[in-house]
């Protein structure tokens, strides 16, 4: 049997369960905020700057993976009145309109990362926390075309092609980016990163009780080491390349297994730190699968992994569990890649792309935030694109009334009572 249908042109879009994200801003007083940090400068076609930033960011949650994809709201009646501050919008700004911003944007290196650092600092304040582990890590994120600032470098998942170089400072508890920067495809991830590290500290170390640092081989110096030393709550984690000078001395000291585990573990310390302190160095062996063809130059049945801290009286097993963790750090950057377009919006001029992959970490940031706030049991664990579907997706559309704006939404596939839960705990924030 057949059915009778009518298409009818009805005011509603499916996007509006990001009421939620703009309810967040909103609470944030964010707009505020962005003018503290970058001061006030002229409007750009009657949208303010972090209206420009806002709808970007709310892009990227609808699944844009590019600057252009902002336009897929051209006729949205909801979206408009939802990342603005004034009443009755009915357009939104146009891509070349957001470009001009981020070109203005991308010029203020101190100011997006200021941004980052006081969104944090709230957040922190907001929940008491007073110890935090910071993940730093690298990516390359490669492109097509001749891009500004893509140059031939350490790509491995294209090897040769041209990329750029994604430097971030990852908070483990909170899956907020407290520090980011963009670099140009030839750059090693250890070129300044003990400037990078050093602006971190500063920032943050006055404020907590201690600050564990965690990072991986490509990024060990002795000059890293010693800043980290230099703060007193300051305690560090870091992978060591295996030099020849310390082949010999794996292969000659003793190993202890714990727990029955297939792994041995044994540490040694020297006092080669800062003013002499001690560096303990923590060494993890695992026997080489049987049938595996030995390297001539390795002739040791072993595979070594290494870390160095300056955390005293504990068991090498204990510390590499906890320097594992890091790879959450690894997952957050591979979300970031799929999730939040990181990499994927780039434009021919350096800036416009370095405010662009900013914007996709302020996102992951901010969802991070609410992540914490207001989400609870299995739903805290959910990804963007999960949510894209538990949440974002709603029908919605405006009602005027006794001279009021309304904003009637259908139940999120999440329902309606988590829906209502959310909203309460975002407004006491």
């Amino acid at each position: 049997m057949k059915t009778k249908y009518e298409i009818t042109d009805v005011k509603a879009t499916s996007f509006g369960g990001l009421y939620v994200f703009s309810e967040f801003l909103h609470r944030l007083r964010f707009g505020n905020i962005f003018e503290e940090v970058f001061g006030h400068y002229r409007r750009v076609r009657k949208y303010e700057p972090w209206e420009n930033v806002a709808l970007q960011m709310n892009t990227i949650l609808a699944g844009g993976d590019r600057l252009y994809d902002a336009q897929i709201f051209a006729a949205d009646p909801v979206i408009p009145s939802l990342f603005s501050s004034e009443e009755g919008r009915s357009d939104i700004a146009v891509d070349t309109t957001l470009r001009d911003e981020m070109l203005r944007i991308g010029k203020r290196d101190q100011q997006r990362q200021e941004l980052l650092f006081h969104l944090n600092e709230l957040h922190f304040k907001r929940l008491g926390i007073k110890n935090i582990t910071i993940d730093i890590d690298g990516t390359a994120l490669p492109v097509e075309g001749h891009q500004e600032g893509a140059e031939k470098g350490y790509c491995p998942e294209e090897p040769g092609n041209r990329c750029f170089q994604s430097l971030c400072a990852i908070c483990d508890e909170t899956e907020t980016i407290i520090a980011e920067e963009l670099r140009s495809g030839e750059t090693h991830c250890a070129n300044g990163i003990a400037l990078f590290c050093q602006t971190i500290l500063e920032r943050f170390s006055p404020q907590m009780e201690s600050i564990c640092m965690r990072l991986d081989t490509g990024f060990y110096s002795d000059e890293l080491l010693k800043l980290f030393e230099s703060y007193p709550n300051v305690t560090y984690e870091v992978g060591v390349p295996k030099h020849d000078w310390l082949k010999n001395k794996l292969r000659q000291i003793d190993y202890k297994s714990y727990h029955g585990s297939e792994r041995e573990y044994t540490s040694f310390a020297y006092g080669e730190g800062l003013d002499g302190a001690f560096r303990f160095y923590h060494v993890e062996r695992t026997l080489k699968e049987s049938g595996i063809q030995l390297d001539c130059f390795e002739p040791d049945r072993y595979t070594y992994r290494v870390v160095v801290s300056n955390k005293p009286n504990v068991q090498p097993h204990t510390l590499f569990g906890h320097y594992n963790a890091r790879g959450r750090c690894e997952k957050q950057i591979e979300e970031l890649k799929n999730h939040y377009a990181l990499g994927k919006m780039v434009s021919g001029d350096f800036a416009v792309t370095k405010a662009l992959t900013w914007v996709s970490f302020l996102t992951f940031t901010l969802i991070g935030m609410l992540r914490k706030i207001a989400f609870r049991k299995d739903m805290a664990k959910y990804r963007l694109k999960r949510l894209r579907f538990m949440l974002w997706n709603a029908v919605a559309f405006w009602v005027n009334h006794a001279r009021r704006k309304f904003l009637n939404i259908a139940p999120p596939y999440l329902g309606q009572a988590r829906f209502r839960a959310i909203l309460q705990r975002i407004s006491v924030y």
